[in-house]
């Protein structure tokens, strides 16, 4: 009998430390430390577009009124001819130019000017409205369009200084083949341009544009 009175009692001393361990351990705060961080980013503008399209191919022509005819592109004395190209930028919102550094290169590789036409001193060539010129001139001022500073870096942010209106500034190519209106009768320029135009393997030229901009580091 006794044994039984003490087992309760120790049952019931157990339950209350149970009653009052979880009193206890709900009253009482315990440490915690918290802590976070975030990040997002978007990819940064670039802006120069594949509509950066060098329009040239009608700088030469078939047809000049209808004083000239031909099955294909060809240049003749008193005939004259224009194209314009640019490098289009297409950015948009407030930053108005890309946001890394890049080079920018203009380059003509790829033409051609065959002797008996740069020889010529009437055919002549110039770059937007400067002076009429040879055909080694217009190709130096196209070139010279880069700042003639190939590895030179642009910051970020800026355009280059002779294509700086987004999407609207061009350059035009011109020539003309001077005609002989004199009324003098032949003269040395009139058989230098016969020749040309009698020749076993007619005189050539090309013209090809590349502009290129490039992200460096």
């Amino acid at each position: 009998m006794r044994k039984n009175k003490m087992m309760r009692a120790a049952s019931g001393l157990l339950v209350a430390v149970l009653l009052s361990t979880c009193a206890i351990s709900g009253t009482f705060a315990k440490y915690t430390t918290s802590a976070n961080g975030t990040d997002s980013a978007r990819v940064a503008k670039w802006g120069f577009t594949g509509g950066s399209t060098i329009t040239i191919s009608d700088l030469f022509k078939n047809t000049y009124d209808t004083t000239v005819k031909s099955s294909t592109d060809v240049i003749a004395p008193g005939t004259t001819g224009s194209a314009e190209f640019g490098f289009t930028y297409g950015g948009d919102g407030s930053v108005t130019a890309p946001e890394v550094a890049y080079t920018f290169n203009v380059s003509t590789d790829g033409s051609s000017c065959d002797q008996p036409i740069q020889d010529n001193a009437n055919i002549q060539w110039k770059l937007d409205k400067g002076e009429w010129g040879t055909w080694d001139q217009l190709i130096e001022a196209i070139k010279a369009l880069d700042g003639n500073n190939l590895n030179d870096r642009y910051e970020p942010n800026t355009l280059p200084t002779a294509f700086n209106t987004p999407g609207a500034n061009k350059h035009t190519v011109s020539w003309q083949w001077l005609f002989d209106t004199s009324g003098e009768g032949e003269g040395a320029q009139d058989t230098t341009d016969t020749d040309m135009g009698n020749a076993n393997k007619l005189a050539e030229v090309k013209l090809k544009i590349t502009v290129t901009a490039t992200q460096i580091d």
